[in-house]
């Protein structure tokens, strides 16, 4: 008898601190953040919702120079990826062709829907490459966190007659060069990293530049 009592004791308090933990990180208000970093293939822009070691909603848009561009959304609930949804362009047998790939599980983590599209065909996605891409999901949210502590912020607007003018505000900035970025010149829309305050943009290096570009936004293409 004393041996059941002392075990639901435990037992209870071990439910009492799962229930507390929980509780408490529900009560932390969720930080959205804006990221960027360009990598090999080109510059990557995240726009992440999250609370500590716990995704709720990732947003990406990635232009390369070899592989085109596309967006995507991802979606967690309670800790645990719910759905994904990537749209763009990707190289298939030397070409780059559209693409559409879209995800659902359920709360056991068991893929509920598939559609995955290239150009006209529709290819069936196997366990693995289900598995694959919710363990990139995961990599991804932990990196685009880690980015966000390293203040990898970006800054887009536009380079008008030696002038910037973000696309949050329209009154030009002074611009303060660094290294990297010491060739700001042209015309159209920038991305670059650095940091903004009121009447100051200090660049660090230029993420990506365009004749014509409207200000990034983050994708919408999952249903609310």
């Amino acid at each position: 008898m004393v041996r059941i009592t002392l075990s639901l004791v435990v037992a209870f308090l071990l439910t009492g601190c799962a229930a507390s933990d929980m509780a408490e990180n529900a009560v932390i208000p969720p930080n959205t953040v804006t990221v960027a970093q360009v990598v090999a293939d080109g510059p990557h822009f995240y726009w992440y919702t999250f609370r500590p070691n716990q995704p709720i909603t990732l947003s990406e848009r990635v232009f390369t120079l070899n592989q085109g561009q596309y967006q995507a959304n991802y979606r967690w609930r309670s800790g645990k990826l719910f759905e994904l949804y990537q749209q763009g362009q990707q190289r298939v047998d030397g070409s780059l062709v559209p693409f559409q790939l879209q995800l659902r599980f359920d709360s056991d983590g068991f893929a509920v829907y598939q559609r995955y599209q290239q150009g006209l065909n529709i290819v069936p996605l196997t366990n693995v490459d289900i598995d694959k891409l919710r363990r990139q999901a995961k990599v991804l949210a932990a990196k685009v966190e880690q980015l966000s502590y390293h203040q990898q912020s970006w800054v887009q607007g536009h380079w008008q007659q030696q002038r910037f003018i973000p696309c949050q505000q329209q009154q030009a900035v002074e611009v303060i060069a660094q290294s990297n970025a010491e060739k700001l010149s042209g015309q159209g829309y920038m991305a670059v990293s650095g940091q903004l305050s009121e009447q100051q943009l200090k660049v660090d290096d230029i993420l990506l530049q365009r004749p014509q570009q409207q200000c990034l936004v983050a994708p919408n293409l999952l249903k609310k």
